[in-house]
């Protein structure tokens, strides 16, 4: 059997694993989500392995190939089960959005600890409670003139508004959640 008749395979077979699960896309998170139908093609990955070569064979622990092997399926997922792509785009859409306006929603007020300006603005601040907090500037905001115009300084009692994003993190080498001003209001 061809590479491509096994992804043709593989599609069909997830697409009847993700229907008997009966999963609910209007409440399932995307996490959630992406683990069943990854479960549902590793379980046709592993049942039809002797029928790819040896050079595309992958390791489950590859995360890279998995993720294109991931691609090849749900490319013939669209064959078999369109409505089931369409409900799974829904449901990581729905669940973006929800995460982007909880992450957008967050505040800390607290003294401005540090101000530095290298390639990126960083405010270090420290609530009432004294938890340290560290804040990039990163795109415009109504209330930015505080900053550009030299308004802070150390010591100020501030109200911080933020969101939070995953950046690469080059000095760790890895991605992690950063504190990002949308707001700031002198207090």
């Amino acid at each position: 059997m061809f590479s491509q008749d096994v992804y043709d395979t593989m599609g069909k077979e997830t697409c009847e694993c993700i229907t008997k699960k009966k999963i609910d896309f209007s409440t399932i998170s995307k996490n959630e989500l992406q683990l069943q139908v990854g479960l549902c093609m590793i379980q046709s990955y592993s049942e039809h392995i002797s029928e790819f070569s040896e050079g595309e064979k992958i390791s489950l622990d590859d995360e890279a190939a998995m993720e294109r092997l991931g691609e090849k399926v749900a490319l013939k997922m669209l064959d078999s089960c369109p409505e089931i792509i369409l409900e799974m785009g829904k449901a990581s859409t729905r669940t973006d959005q929800e995460q982007a306006t909880e992450k957008s929603n967050l505040f800390v007020e607290g003294q401005i600890t540090a101000i530095s300006k290298e390639q990126f603005l960083t405010i270090q601040l420290k609530d009432k409670n004294g938890r340290s907090y560290s804040f990039l500037v990163l795109d415009y905001f109504d209330t930015a003139s505080l900053l550009t115009d030299n308004e802070l300084k150390v010591k100020n009692e501030v109200k911080i508004g933020y969101s939070e994003i995953e950046l690469l993190d080059v000095k760790a080498n890895e991605f992690r959640y950063f504190k990002i001003i949308n707001n700031i209001e002198k207090q």
